[in-house]
């Protein structure tokens, strides 16, 4: 096995910065100890030398015995700096390979998440996949999960026993509401999917003006061709607008995000300056500024960008916002996104992939670290309702009235209206890799 191959990503979990990386920028001989020792010990040393070298902080890595841990993923937790990383993850390297490289995954295929009235609801769900073969949509309310109240699994944080192990065939039983129709179960099992990226695009109008609109879930190599198909009805329906739906995103690829951002503006100067990466001081060399890319398509050359978020909108979702920021006016409609102007490079070890911290990601302002995410300009809440893309969906109602208007249908309220507003829908854990992909 090859310790040192470099693999980036940006996203909630990993901020990509490239498809792989196996030349040029590689892992210091700090980092590469015996290549061949997939023991526990040997596989925690590995990341004991990996973080003390390559980490964002890595000056702040505690100096412990990483072969009294009894895994990686276990040392990792001790590792990783607590007032800063939310993020660095293990994953095992066939998982990440068929994700980011084939849209392929594992589970059920469904996003869900609490809406305002406290009731769980699906909020997304991936045509290909079991949920979808299932019949199951956005907006159906879940009672009980294999036969447990809601209420009693949020509550006693129930939520890994009952979705239970990543195995194929694993069943799920969901009691759901729906609408229009009788509460009914339905038994859902666990299989290898794929993953619709670009998801509901169309024409819409905003007043005189014609809207292009498309939910993008995620950043990964197949999303390359969804998007190019999308931008390509686009372009023939001469769009003057774009609603670029990012609420569930978490990330991604960077290369990917990079892609995006030259579909939708491309600035006169010819390889103007998109983003730079920054690494710690250990590894200036790994720095790297990316400029748009010259592709054959034109762009749509937009002066103006409307963005919909939640606090799922993380990462590469975030970098695109920022880096766009810095040449046209992008507004924001939604609720703040989560908070994540650092990225990660994967080190490829024995069957798992380490993502370490690695990198901050700045736009061509150098303006970056936007800890606290970016607040929406328009507020809305995602009611997890109407289905995506329908124009009396809240977010993508506000976001076309902003278009045709000008300014939010609702004035922005006073710090002390907004201190008074209800607490936000608790939520629902999600770590490591099932973070990147989004859906269960």
């Amino acid at each position: 096995m090859v310790a040192s191959k470099l693999v980036a990503v940006l996203s909630t979990c990993t901020l990509a910065l490239a498809a792989s990386m196996t030349g040029g920028c590689t892992a210091s001989d700090a980092t590469n100890p015996d290549a061949d020792d997939c023991s526990t010990p040997g596989q925690n040393q590995f990341l004991f030398d990996l973080m003390r070298d390559a980490y964002l902080w890595y000056d702040r890595v505690p100096d412990l015995d990483p072969r009294s841990y009894p895994s990686p993923e276990a040392l990792l937790r001790d590792l990783a700096d607590p007032s800063r990383d939310r993020w660095s993850y293990i994953s095992s390297k066939s998982d990440y390979e068929a994700y980011f490289r084939e849209g392929q995954t594992l589970g059920l295929g469904y996003r869900w998440s609490f809406d305002p009235e406290g009731s769980l609801r699906l909020a997304l769900v991936h045509p290909a996949s079991p949920a979808g073969a299932a019949g199951l949509r956005r907006g159906d309310k879940v009672l009980a999960i294999n036969g447990i109240d809601v209420e009693q699994v949020a509550n006693d944080n129930l939520w890994s026993e009952v979705t239970g192990p990543d195995e194929e065939g694993h069943e799920l039983s969901l009691t759901i509401e729906r609408a229009g129709k009788e509460v009914f179960t339905v038994a859902v099992r666990k299989a290898v999917h794929g993953v619709t990226t670009v998801m509901s695009p169309r024409i819409l109008q905003a007043g005189s003006a014609t809207v292009g609109y498309l939910m993008l879930t995620t950043f990964i190599e197949p999303t390359t061709k969804e998007l190019d198909d999308a931008f390509a009805m686009f372009r023939e329906n001469h769009v003057d607008e774009l609603v670029l739906d990012l609420r569930y995103n978490g990330g991604g690829r960077l290369a990917v995000e990079r892609h995006l951002a030259s579909l939708i503006h491309r600035p006169a100067e010819k390889g103007a300056l998109l983003d730079i990466t920054a690494h710690n001081d250990r590894h200036v060399t790994w720095d790297k500024r990316a400029s748009f890319e010259d592709l054959d398509q034109p762009a749509l050359s937009l002066s103006r960008l409307v963005v919909i978020t939640t606090g799922g909108t993380a990462s590469a979702s975030e970098t695109l916002i920022n880096s766009l920021r810095a040449y046209i006016d992008v507004k924001i409609v939604g609720s703040t996104t989560h908070g994540k102007p650092v990225g990660m490079h994967g080190w490829d070890y024995c069957d798992k992939i380490v993502h370490p911290i690695s990198f901050r990601v700045l736009n061509a302002k150098e303006e970056g670290d936007f800890y606290d995410g970016f607040a929406p300009d328009c507020p809305v809440t995602d009611t997890l309702e109407a289905e995506l893309g329908d124009t009396d969906e809240a977010c993508l109602a506000e976001a076309l009235h902003l278009l045709q208007h000008g300014a939010c249908s609702t004035p922005a309220q006073p710090a002390e209206a907004s201190e008074r507003r209800a607490a936000p829908p608790p939520e629902i854990p999600w770590d490591g890799f099932r973070r990147e992909v989004g859906a269960l």
